[in-house]
């Protein structure tokens, strides 16, 4: 993880804007803001250039940052749709999803559509709000590999691409749950991949080629997965979907981690009132920081889970930078 002024930097995308923080020790200080303006959808650094970051907005299409979050700059030219709600930093450029769900690629100062995401889910629809049609949810590739792409459609399934989104097949087998929230491709279990989903938690050995359900107990609606250095996997997961979320007990989610690829979970903590919308791995691997929707950003390792901000907006994502 690179550093600045000898700090390790977490980078937090909420529905009202950009958050920099930089540790000290146990503590996480909030040292800037920008894109206030802005509902940030999806964030993504580029882990071989951790100062740029891609930030996608609900209407505004995609901004980034060249040194950090110094200074933030709009898309020029913008993103063909301008509604986006995934990003993918890759090969010095950057893949967005849409709504209605499709992807496109930055490509010699302009953007291509990889076709093939949009024809296997044109069938797609979400039922909360058919009118804003299905949505590329969550993209990911096979580290080590980047040629091999996945794309999560909500609500669509799965669709993968080997030869770097040329082409794209439908990857569903065992899949029972269509409403794709996150994908994890394992970087310590090689071939493994994990999805959050609306009504489950899904494992495939064998990159994709199907499905198993490995959802805990009593935690339903599936919303992350990540994982830490060790291959620990870690799911944020609700008591039922976002419009029960309004009971006084809030969303009531829970995160819950594996070390024998989703066979067992252990809570790490539970009855939360905001959704675990995001998880990365914290800036020593052994653990996780999480955002909720209720704006609490925790850190989570063997003690536990410990808060260290709150007061902010809806988190949409959190990732670790420059």
């Amino acid at each position: 993880m690179s550093e600045t002024n000898g700090k390790k930097a977490l980078h937090v995308a909420t529905f009202s804007g950009w958050y920099r923080f930089e540790q000290k020790g146990k503590e996480f200080t909030q040292t800037k803001r920008d894109l206030s303006y802005w509902t940030l959808t999806c964030m993504s650094v580029d882990e071989a250039d951790p100062k740029t970051i891609y930030a996608g907005t609900e209407h505004s299409g995609l901004f980034y940052t060249k040194d950090a979050g110094a200074h933030w700059l709009r898309a020029d030219p913008q993103v063909p749709k301008m509604f986006l709600y995934s990003a993918l930093a890759l090969n010095g450029g950057v893949m967005v999803g849409t709504i209605p769900s499709a992807v496109w690629r930055s490509k010699n100062g302009g953007w291509e559509e990889l076709e093939g995401v949009r024809l296997h889910s044109a069938g797609a629809n979400f039922p909360p709000s058919p009118e804003l049609q299905s949505r590329t949810r969550y993209l990911a590739y096979e580290p080590g590999n980047k040629n091999r792409l996945y794309a999560g459609i909500e609500v669509g399934g799965m669709v993968l691409s080997d030869d770097g989104g040329r082409g794209w097949e439908p990857c569903n087998e065992g899949l029972t749950d269509m409403d794709i929230h996150e994908i994890l491709a394992s970087r310590q279990h090689s071939g493994n991949v994990f999805l959050a989903c609306g009504e489950a938690c899904f494992h495939s050995p064998d990159r994709a080629g199907h499905w198993e359900n490995i959802s805990p107990k009593q935690h339903d609606y599936g919303i992350s997965v990540a994982e830490d250095k060790d291959g620990t996997v870690y799911v944020g997961a609700a008591r039922g979907r976002p419009n029960l979320w309004i009971r006084e007990e809030g969303a009531m989610s829970a995160i819950l981690r594996s070390s024998d690829k989703g066979r067992t979970w252990d809570t790490v903590v539970d009855n939360l009132n905001g959704g675990v919308m995001h998880l990365c791995e914290s800036p020593d691997g052994k653990g996780m920081i999480a955002g909720t929707s209720d704006g609490t950003l925790l850190y989570v390792d063997d003690g536990g889970a410990r808060t260290v901000a709150s007061g902010l907006p809806f988190v949409t994502s959190v990732e670790l930078g420059a």
